[in-house]
């Protein structure tokens, strides 16, 4: 597990997000069956940063992190964050190869509450991310990223939703959510992905 000083989150967003999806959901696909997950999940207040401990001559009143995580499922319709709010069902040894995902919206959707804390803290962390205050709140759009391995014909989600952006680039498929559209009740998105 890595940890990043929020002092490092606008290097990661600019190398590896755009606009403010800092947090989210990686899936790649491997040959033997299995599935790479990889999480990049805002927390408040991790352990003490290298110039939080280095530094002298100040108080430091506020921090948090930027944590990728990284594992391996080689059952991905098993996969689960804190309860079945995210679910993956995968058809992936036919043609044409499909993984629908079920994304459950509302306060307690623990997929949610795994990659991002609550709005006040995300606006209080901002302040810390962006000093110069243009940045009101951050990891206020979540991810989801699934990489084949081969090229994805489509990327679609339903019902609409605010926000919500489904989409398609090579060998990846995207959902893209904000935060308050995830988290307020509304019926199930049902995000549906095939490849060639």
């Amino acid at each position: 597990m890595l940890r990043l000083p929020i002092g490092l989150l606008l290097l990661s967003a600019l190398c590896a997000c755009s606009g403010s999806e800092l947090v989210g959901i990686h899936l790649a696909l491997q040959p033997d069956g299995s599935t790479i997950v990889t999480t990049r999940t805002l927390v408040d207040r991790a352990a003490a940063a290298p110039a939080e401990a280095l530094g002298t001559g100040v108080t430091w009143q506020r921090g948090g992190a930027l944590v990728y995580s990284q594992g391996t499922t080689t059952e991905l319709a098993q996969l689960r964050f804190g309860d079945d709010s995210l679910r993956f069902q995968p058809r992936l040894d036919g043609e044409p190869k499909t993984l629908r995902v079920i994304v459950q919206r509302g306060a307690n959707a623990g997929w949610v509450k795994a990659l991002t804390p609550a709005a006040n803290i995300r606006r209080d962390l901002a302040k810390v991310y962006d000093p110069s205050g243009k940045t009101r709140e951050i990891a206020d759009q979540l991810r989801l990223e699934v990489q084949g391995l081969t090229e994805v014909v489509s990327s679609s989600a339903l019902p609409a939703a605010r926000g919500v952006t489904a989409d398609r680039d090579g060998k990846r498929a995207f959902l893209v959510i904000p935060a308050a559209t995830a988290l307020e009740n509304g019926p199930e998105l049902v995000w549906d992905i095939s490849w060639k």
